[in-house]
């Protein structure tokens, strides 16, 4: 009787101590809120010639473009039917017209959008003319009135970007590049921060559904908030493991920098994707300091713009970051195992 008094305390230590940190206004949720799991085996796609060292990819009907991370040009262009590389588009540079750390912007699919980071310039470039032409002329230039860190999204009449280490999270402009407004205040939690180690926290990525809903995805803490087109926290969900990001502030004298506590931190959401009626996002949930971990991912998460967990896709070949082909439900993601290549995921047999 002792021994099992014993081990129920252990038991209920060992929940009360996981559970002490908590998100203000979250709502939990675990794998069993699901609808279904389903394994989805992927298809190395193998083109003409050598897939190099992609960042992103964009799909345009049979057309894929990747950022490159090496070599003069920024971005390769594929045609996924015939398996050729078209060819290499976009100097890297910082004369007229290149670029030096370009991001892709999510639209409608009627052209290209690149915000290059370095310059705080948003071109647009017409489809067609981007992959017929080796030298494509933006049809327009737009400069951000502030610099933008990591990512840009359309969100109905205007466009919202991710500042490194300000009060609120987005910005907003306007199709003339004038900041409008900010949103998305840094989560409140039981966890005190440090500005510098909050901003580490609580680095994300984020996806539009174009029109009025955005979904912010954090890296290092399963939690996902939806804001609607006013700048409003709609949902907050954490889960399914309901773990948290742990940083300490360290200093040089000079400069604050913060570091993950070694032994406590975990990968969680990258590369929140639209896919129609909901977004898709894929999950890690490995410890950062694991031996032989890897931030690739082998489960992918759909949910509802309102936040209702959808289906787990279990991924044979394991990716960092993908895109979405919403009519012909193709996911095109960019795996290395053991090299880079580009994988091809049907989810349209569910």
């Amino acid at each position: 009787m002792n021994k099992y008094i014993l081990l129920l305390f252990g038991a209920y230590t060992l929940l009360s101590c996981s559970q002490k940190d908590k998100y203000q206004d979250a709502q939990t949720f675990g794998f069993a809120d699901f609808e279904k799991e389903i394994s989805i085996a992927g298809k190395t796609l193998e083109f003409n010639d050598l897939v190099m060292y992609p960042s992103a990819i964009q799909v345009y009907d049979s057309i894929l473009i990747t950022l490159e991370t090496t070599g003069a040009k920024l971005c390769n262009v594929y045609n996924v039917h015939t398996k050729e590389k078209i060819g290499e588009r976009i100097m890297r540079g910082q004369g007229p017209n290149e670029m030096l750390m370009p991001e892709f912007i999510e639209n409608d699919g009627l052209s290209v959008q690149i915000l290059d980071m370095a310059t705080s310039i948003a071109y647009t470039y017409d489809v067609e003319d981007f992959i017929k032409n080796p030298n494509p002329e933006p049809i327009s230039k737009v400069k951000l009135e502030e610099s933008i860190n990591s990512g840009m999204q359309v969100l109905g009449n205007n466009m919202i970007g991710y500042p490194y280490f300000k009060e609120r999270q987005l910005y907003v402009f306007n199709m003339d590049g004038k900041k409008v407004g900010e949103f998305a205040e840094f989560p409140s939690s039981s966890i005190s921060y440090s500005d510098i180690e909050k901003t580490d926290a609580y680095y994300m990525g984020f996806i539009t559904n174009g029109k009025d809903k955005t979904a912010i995805c954090y890296y290092m803490t399963d939690l996902i908030e939806i804001y609607n087109s006013n700048g409003l926290l709609e949902k907050r969900m954490h889960g399914p493991e309901r773990f948290f990001a742990y940083f300490n502030e360290t200093s040089d004298g000079e400069n604050l920098s913060s570091s993950p506590v070694k032994g406590r931190n975990r990968d969680a959401y990258f590369s929140p994707k639209h896919a129609g009626d909901h977004f898709l996002v894929l999950y890690n949930g490995g410890y950062i300091d694991e031996k032989d971990h890897s931030s690739y991912c082998t489960k992918m998460f759909s949910f509802s713009w309102d936040g209702t967990p959808g289906n787990i896709y279990v991924l044979n070949d394991p990716i960092f970051t993908f895109c979405v082909d919403k009519q012909r439900k193709k996911i095109y993601g960019i795996s290395k195992t053991p090299d880079y290549h580009i994988v091809e995921y049907d989810w349209s047999k569910e």
